[in-house]
């Protein structure tokens, strides 16, 4: 009976210091552990990166929006603001 609760209190006493020892993330990272698109950009402090598949905390980086069009037809309408550069072979977005 003494060696059960010697033992019990050895591993009560280990999960105690694996807790507290375990590193705190905040709780915007853990509110934008999501994942699911539109769940995500749902949240408030979430946004949703496509490219890397993955809910991350906090603003979204800026993008040139004219980057989506691949077609050349589609990059030159002229209701987009966005021009085809021959030299990138990439729409983006007019200077003016």
């Amino acid at each position: 009976m003494r060696s059960l609760t010697v033992a019990l209190f050895a591993a009560l006493a280990f999960i105690a210091i694996i807790a507290t020892g375990a590193p705190q993330s905040n709780a915007t990272e853990q509110e934008c552990m999501i994942g699911d698109a539109a769940l995500c950009l749902a949240a408030p402090n979430c946004w949703w990166d496509g490219e890397r598949r993955g809910c991350y905390p906090g603003e979204a980086p800026r993008r040139d929006a004219c980057h989506a069009h691949e077609d050349k037809n589609i990059c030159n309408t002229s209701s987009l603001g966005c021009q085809w550069s021959e030299a990138a072979s990439k729409c983006e977005a007019k200077s003016e």
